[in-house]
Formats: structure tokens, sequence, C-alpha cells
């Protein structure tokens, strides 16, 4: 989404609403009663902007470095006095100046790892009641339903490279309205680049006082938005990925667009919690000296959220593994170029040549000896003869892999992820497992740091929910195999922000370990009933562990599917629908997982709402389990 749809979707529904009509409007009051301009706010902001920017300067430079490092272009530094970034040169012009780049094979071997983490959630009821655990379950399915219909996989995907490139990424949250309905929940993602905390040293967006979003974009798309003309100038404008640069060193447009826009305005955008100030917080959106909007902030607390790679204690912004990683690229490079320099000058052929014994020596010197050249010389001077080198120091390639070791401890891989070998000894397959631990472990700290940055983001979308969701609302939450299709609440449905994950951090206990540990207690017969049997359920539960590609609809077999049409129609009786008895029925599945229904507790509170329904609903599992014992249902309605 553009940001001037973004800010045209955040104004609705603000509160106090203000839109600004000039700049001699008087929007607010300070504690004295002194009216505050519409101008004089808006000279405020921008000195705030400019002030924060400053200071954040030294971090901007670090993730420009980052990405140039990322890119391939690794000829440059920050200067430790000014601050500035600078090109390093060559102390001589023959030395070799090329980039051999792994800390991008690096990065995306980290990225892979980190992307296979689910991210379902499950709210847990305020209380014990039957009607608390129902509201539970709807708030349960209402973050599904955020997630899947704003696409949060692709956008967590984005996140984590941000993260990963800069220290951090944040999600912004806010309600999109809609003219002709009542709207619903959005997000995107936000470059660290356009977020403005009060203080670099509160680490979390809860402790700021307020944070400031800066976008760049055109006088028009202001105009339309607003009804105010504002006046552009040139802006450069970051890009959410780098653009790539030269191997060999040639200068890169590190984290920017490579341009600027034209006829363009820096658009500021002021969230600021509740406060003795502000009870209802302050939302400010404007654009050079003008005030387009001033309101109340429209939520309970400022709706970002922000995902640090490794936090730093005390600081706003995250740490990128890279800034550790660069100093040893740096080391790498130069022992690579060392041995191309030396491949160079054993492939060149040089040769001592006793003075006065040819002729044209500059000549000779400038054009080198090319293979099958005859060459004239002064046999009374002497005979040109080759020059042996020293032989390539074996410290230099020990060099390198202990380069190539270190850099991927200092990234949180090891050779068995980056390349698929295991490390010279490494032989066993216990070895190997505990190898594959160790590397998930010390990713989990990343990887838990994303899992609690969503948590702290379903907090808040339940938050906005129960804020906007006036009236019944009826929400499509589920895909053509799974229980039922439509999800109906009401804002005080939404009465707990006691938010889980259904699963482990994959990280910390990985597939293999879980689907190995399922084998083991099958091994040892935990699962099997009171005659030491195995369900049909359990053996359908092991298929799908052991099959790999999911649980799509060609991939199930009868069972699944069976298991599949008795959970849908768990969700028809919640509905208020009872089911029939269908002829292909498996009576024992169905029974199954009917009986797991009814033992629930928001089935309990059903019971109590619709008491026909139930009946209807047990009077089913009855006929089930009678159509088990005494055979085919078909053959029942064929009598």
């Amino acid at each position: 989404m553009r940001p001037i749809e973004l800010l045209k979707k955040m104004i609705a529904r603000g509160g106090a609403k203000n839109r600004a009509s000039g700049e001699e409007a008087v929007l607010a009051r300070d504690e004295d009663g002194t009216p505050l301009r519409a101008r004089e706010i808006a000279a405020w902001l921008v000195e705030e902007y400019r002030r924060r920017r400053a200071e954040r300067l030294p971090l901007e430079r670090q993730w420009a470095l980052n990405a140039s490092f990322y890119t391939g272009d690794q000829h440059a530094a920050l200067n430790p006095e000014s601050g500035e970034t600078e090109r390093l040169c060559p102390a001589h012009d023959y030395e070799e100046q090329g980039v051999y780049n792994r800390i991008a094979p690096l990065m995306e071997t980290r990225l892979s790892s980190l992307r296979t983490l689910s991210y379902a959630m499950t709210v847990r009821p305020r209380t014990a009641d039957a009607e608390d655990h129902e509201k539970g379950e709807i708030a349960t399915r209402l973050l599904a339903y955020a997630q899947a219909n704003g696409g949060f996989a692709e956008k967590k995907n984005e996140m984590l490279f941000l993260a990963e490139l800069y220290g951090t990424a944040f999600l912004l949250s806010y309600w999109e309205a809609d003219g002709e309905t009542d709207g619903d929940l959005s997000y995107r993602v936000v470059s660290p680049f356009s977020v403005f905390p009060a203080s670099l040293n509160k680490g979390t967006v809860e402790e700021q006082e307020s944070i400031l979003l800066a976008d760049v974009m055109s006088c028009r798309e202001v105009e339309d938005a607003f009804g105010v003309e504002v006046e552009g100038t040139d802006a450069d404008v970051y890009t959410l990925a780098p653009v790539l640069g030269s191997p060999y060193g040639a200068p890169a447009t590190l984290a920017f667009s490579g341009g600027q826009e034209k006829n363009c305005v820096t658009v500021l955008s002021y969230f600021e919690r509740p406060s003795r100030r502000h009870e209802k917080g302050l939302y400010i959106i404007a654009a050079g000296d003008r005030v387009l909007w001033y309101s109340d902030l429209p939520y309970d607390d400022i709706p970002l959220v922000s995902f640090p790679s490794r936090e730093m204690a005390g600081q706003f912004f995250g740490r990128s593994p890279i800034v550790d990683l660069i100093p040893l690229q740096r080391a790498y490079n130069g022992v690579k170029n060392k041995i191309h320099d030396y491949i160079r000058v054993v492939a060149a052929n040089p040769l001592l040549v006793p003075e006065g014994a040819i002729p044209d020596i500059v000549e000779f010197s400038a054009g080198g000896l090319p293979p099958g050249e005859v060459v004239e010389y002064n046999a009374e001077r002497g005979k040109p003869e080759p020059l042996s080198p020293a032989p390539l120091p074996a410290e230099l390639r020990y060099e390198c892999e202990r380069l190539t070791a270190e850099m991927e401890y200092v990234a949180g891989v090891s050779q068995l992820m980056v390349t698929g070998k295991t490390p010279k000894g490494v032989t066993s397959g216990t070895a190997i497992s505990n190898l594959r631990e160790i590397d998930n472990s010390r990713l989990a700290l990343t990887g838990e740091n994303l899992r609690l940055a969503i948590r702290r983001t379903a907090i808040k979308w339940l938050g906005i929910y129960r804020r906007y969701a006036s009236g019944a609302r009826v929400l499509s939450v589920v895909g053509e195999n799974d229980a039922g299709g439509a999800l109906c609440f009401t804002a005080g449905d939404i009465n707990s922000n006691d938010v889980v994950f259904d699963a482990e951090n994959e990280l910390k206990v990985s597939p293999e370990q879980q689907k190995q540990s399922f084998l083991t207690a099958l091994q040892l017969g935990l699962f099997n009933d009171e005659n030491g049997n195995l369900p049909r359920s359990v053996k359908s539960r092991a298929r799908e562990m052991l099959e790999a590609g999911g649980a799509a609809a060609d991939m199930m077999g009868c069972d699944e599917l069976q298991i599949k049409a008795a959970e849908r129609e768990n969700a028809a009786v919640a509905a208020g629908r009872p089911p029939k008895i269908g002829i292909f029925d498996d009576h024992e599945l169905h029974a199954e997982a009917h009986k797991k229904f009814l033992l629930q507790a928001r089935y309990a509170c059903l019971r109590e709402k619709q008491p026909a329904v139930c009946e209807a609903f047990e009077e089913h599992i009855f006929m089930h389990l009678a159509y088990t014992k005494r055979g085919d249902a078909r053959e029942e309605q064929k009598v």
C-alpha cells in the first residue's frame, strides 16, 4: 500500500478529528491555555523530525554499510572520527581488489531457517466460564483470519529480511475504513529508515512516549487526500531492499533507490500515547509547513510493533549480524586477494635479466613475454632466467579456512547448514544431529524475538477489532478442507489478550525432533487403546507427519477427508445446523471427531444457548455408534 493510502485509512474514525483549514487555525492549547496554531504545530513537528534524525544518523550510516556489504560493495568503511562513510583504497595500484562475498550466503542460510517458524496462535479465555471459552475460540479464529486475509506469511518474510539486514523491522497495524462497509484490519511492514522514536535509549515501542514516521510522497497525492496544496522539493527515497553493487568495489547505491523523486514532500505522522497531557493520545499528520490532520490517537496505543534481530539492552533499534561479520569479511577479502596477487605474479612468468642483456628492455618490460616469443639477448652480458618466487605459505590457506569457520560461528550457522557438508572429523549420526541442534539453538534467539513481536502484534489486532468492529460481523475464515466457513462475532466477544502460540519454537524443538519423539512414542505403544490396537486417527496423524508437502486435498487419504468432513459438521452445529448421517460416512471416525467437540468447554456454552440443536447432535453421535456396531448405514437406509 502506498503511504498516502495508509494515511487516509488511518485517519478514519480517529476520535476528535480536525482537518486543518489554514495556518492560523487553532488546533489545541498548551497547559497555560495559550492557543496553538497550525503553523506553530507544523514548525514544531518539523524541528522534532530534524532532531530525531540527527540523533539517529550514526545508525543510518551503519545500516547503509550493512546493505553495502550484503550486496557485494565491500570497500566502504565508517570513519570513527567524522562518522562519515569512506571508501578504502589499495596501498598499490597492482594489488587485487576482488570481493568474495560470504555474508550473503550466510544471511540467506539464516533467513531460510527462520522462515520455517510457525505463527498460529490461541487466545486463552479470561476465566474458566464456558462463555469465556467460547469468546477465546472466537478471538483465536479472528487472529487466523487476520493473518490469512492480510498476507501475513509474505509480510513476515519481509520483516525477517529487514531485521536481518538492518537489525530491526516494524509492523504497523491500522483500521482500513471503507465508505460502503465497516472496514477491516490491515497492516504493513515499515522500514527502520522511516521510524523515529522519542528516545534511542528506550528498548520497546511500549516504552516510547511518541513515535514519528516519515514517508516521501508526491504533492499531488497529498492534495488528493487532504485538499491542501503543498510546495514540493527533491528528496532521496529509501528502498526496502538494497541495490546491487559491483563485486570489484565500484560505488553502489547502498540502501537508497538510486535517485530522487521530483516535486515531492516528506509527510510526517506523529503518534503520541495517552498521557496526563493528552488523555486520549495525539495523532498529527504534517507535510512541509502545513498540518494535514490533528486528532486523538485512533487506537488504545501506538499501533507499531518492532522486531529486532538481536536485542541490545537499553536501545530501541536492534543489531544486525552483519555488523559483526564486516571485519571478518574484510580480513577474508584481504587474504584471498593476497593469494590471487601471488598467482598473478607466478602466471606473469617474471624474468631476471642482466643489465644490457636485452637491447630494448623498456619495450620488453611493457609487453612481457608472450607464449612462444623469441627473445634476443647479449650472451656476453648474461642470460635471462625465470624468477623463482617463494612458495605460497600454507598459513594463507589455513587463514582462509579459519576465517570461514569464524564467520559461520558469528552468523550462528555451521558448515552443515551452509553447504550441506559436515566438518572434518564429524561422521557419526549422533554428532551430526547434535550439530543441527546447536545451530538451531543459536538461531532460536532471533526466532523467539520474532515470535514475541508476532504475539504483541496479535494483542494490538484484538484491541483494534474491539474498538472498531461495530455490530455483528461475519468473516470467512477457513479453506475448502477446513471446518466451518464463517465467523460471527461482535466487539464484546473479544475480552481476552492472553495470546499463546500453538506450537513451540521450531528452532528449539525442530520438526525432525518432533517427528522422532512421535515415532518413539508410537513404537513404545503409548498411543494404543486398552485392547492394544492403534486407533485409526493416530494412523492418520502418523501419515501426516511422515508425508512431505503438507495435507493438501490431493494428498489426503480417505481417513483424513472423513475427519475433515466430521469437523465441518461440528462447525455446522456451532452455527445452529445439526448434521445428518451420510451414506458414505465412516462412523468410527465421525463418532470420535464428534465426541472431541462434545467434550470441549465451548460446547457446554452452546448447549445452554441452543439445547434443541445439541440434543439433535447428540442423537447424531448415537446413530454413528449404533451403525458402528450394526454395519453400513447404506444397508439400514435400504430397509
